[in-house]
């Protein structure tokens, strides 16, 4: 009852969207949305949670440019999995307890704990290991600097390669 953000409206998204929900909040008459994309990883599996795919380069690049106040939140989740054959139905019934958890604003996650990998498309953000991940306060500006500086970086992307990015997803004015 003390917290300050009053949970408005929680919404599910598609498949292969940019985030698995959508939260919203309302605080002193403003409305705040927070993207979750969630990261479950089996608590028993020791390489679990290093370097999952966020989202692409592409889509988080142009989410920032059209809203500066874009909030995308990594939620990590680990989970143990208990597994009984039910005598009934002769099936496995299995009950998942989420044992840690941690959420960062990807905006936030230190410049070394984020890297770029090549594959898919226009590339992967990705976290060294999510349940590791060290604070960096940045601006969206540098935020983006960032992204780009990996994007040319990391990969065999020329500035080329990249102005014709950035002239499809309409990042700079012609």
């Amino acid at each position: 009852m003390d917290n300050p953000y009053h949970l408005i409206n929680v919404e599910a998204q598609e498949r292969l969207g940019i985030a698995d929900i959508i939260l919203q909040f309302k605080k002193d008459g403003r409305s705040l949305t927070a993207n979750v994309d969630v990261k479950a990883t089996a608590n028993d599996i020791p390489s679990g949670g290093k370097g999952p795919n966020i989202t692409s380069f592409s889509r988080i690049r142009s989410a920032y440019v059209q809203d500066p106040d874009y909030m995308f939140i990594v939620l990590s989740i680990k989970h143990k999995v208990y597994v009984q054959r039910n005598e009934i139905t002769r099936l496995m019934d299995g009950i998942m307890e989420i044992v840690d958890y941690n959420a960062y604003d990807l905006k936030f996650i230190s410049d070394a704990d984020i890297y770029y990998n090549p594959a898919l498309g226009t590339g992967q953000i990705q976290i060294k290991d999510i349940h590791y991940v060290s604070f960096q306060y940045r601006t969206t500006w540098e935020m983006c600097r960032l992204l780009d500086s990996k994007y040319l970086r990391s990969s065999r992307k020329s500035i080329e390669d990249f102005y014709r990015e950035a002239q499809r997803n309409k990042w700079i004015k012609e």
